[in-house]
């Protein structure tokens, strides 16, 4: 648990992030339409909540992926662009999931504090893990 609860918040800063990086460029006034999102309630079906298990899945495994090299850095630039690489990297795994980089870090954000979604979440994640098996 403790485990998922830190991939999900690991994903969400990253996800985050590379979020405002791309959206810094856009104008404010599709603000409200993030801020509706960001005060929704955990009303989200099962398909959007299996989508973002299995981004959950992919983002960690891209942070695997860059954790190493990320470590052998020796310099901040080179250090920055790992990142940015990784970041990148994310933000396309989640997207392929169907997601929104917003959608994925609402939910990433609302798991952290709501345990029933929490929950919903774990069941899901579990029964895919089943189903793949």
């Amino acid at each position: 648990m403790n485990n998922f609860v830190k991939t999900i918040a690991a994903g969400a800063v990253i996800a985050s992030c590379a979020s405002f990086s791309v959206n810094a460029q856009q104008d404010t006034m599709q603000q409200a339409p993030k801020d509706s999102m960001q005060q929704q309630s955990a009303n989200f079906d099962d398909t959007t909540l299996l989508k973002f298990t299995m981004a959950m899945e992919a983002v960690s495994d891209v942070a695997n992926k860059y954790d190493s090299k990320f470590k052998s850095v020796e310099s901040p630039e080179k250090a920055q662009e790992i990142q940015k690489q990784a970041q990148t990297e994310m933000v396309e795994q989640i997207e392929e999931t169907g997601l929104t980089v917003e959608t994925y870090t609402t939910i990433a954000q609302q798991v952290q504090t709501n345990e029933k979604l929490r929950e919903r979440v774990l069941t899901i994640a579990r029964d895919n893990r089943q189903e793949n098996s």
